[in-house]
């Protein structure tokens, strides 16, 4: 029973899915189905890219040193790294599920919290969008949004750093007052 809570618990997301999916086949059977034929359908439509992606995460994060990412992006690193994540984010493209395990591995490698979070803010500029978003929303909002956004990659990834900080440092707490117990 403690396994299946903390199974339930870690992965919170599949369980409330498989939930929903239960109730849908009870409440509408045939629409439960057409709904379990359409994610299918999106789950082996994106599983190449994923598994390229994986892939591509695994090569790099045997290829590249981790001292050289964490001289680069860690701690040590100054206002310029901020900005050219800021940029970076600006001009990254792709699906969360690209992106976000690209920083997890950067970040493992030993970037600071204040470059995934910048690179983050700034990715919902995505530049090579930006004529689609004139064309829809008119070139004011484009470029006010824009600029907004781009300026304020640097301080809330600092800020986020210095929650993390904060977390981070409770966190070494407990685990050192857990096992002085």
């Amino acid at each position: 029973m403690k396994r299946a809570l903390k199974f339930a618990a870690s992965e919170f997301l599949l369980v409330i899915v498989v939930a929903l999916y239960l109730l849908a086949l009870f409440r509408d059977p045939a629409r439960a189905g057409e709904a379990a034929v359409a994610s299918v359908r999106t789950f082996l439509g994106v599983l190449p890219i994923i598994v390229a992606v994986f892939g591509a995460l695994g090569l790099f994060g045997v290829w590249v040193d981790k001292k050289a990412v964490a001289e680069r992006l860690g701690e040590g690193s100054g206002f310029g790294t901020l900005v050219l994540a800021a940029l970076f984010g600006t001009v990254l493209v792709g699906p969360v599920y690209v992106v976000f395990p690209l920083l997890k591995v950067v970040r493992e490698h030993g970037a600071r919290w204040a470059v995934i979070g910048a690179v983050l803010t700034a990715w919902a500029v995505k530049i090579p969008m930006v004529p689609l978003e004139i064309g829809m929303l008119g070139l004011r909002f484009s470029l006010s949004r824009s600029l907004l956004v781009a300026l304020s990659a640097i301080p809330l990834g600092l800020l986020l750093e210095a929650a993390m900080r904060g977390s981070e440092r409770r966190n070494a707490q407990v685990i050192r007052e857990g096992s002085s117990v």
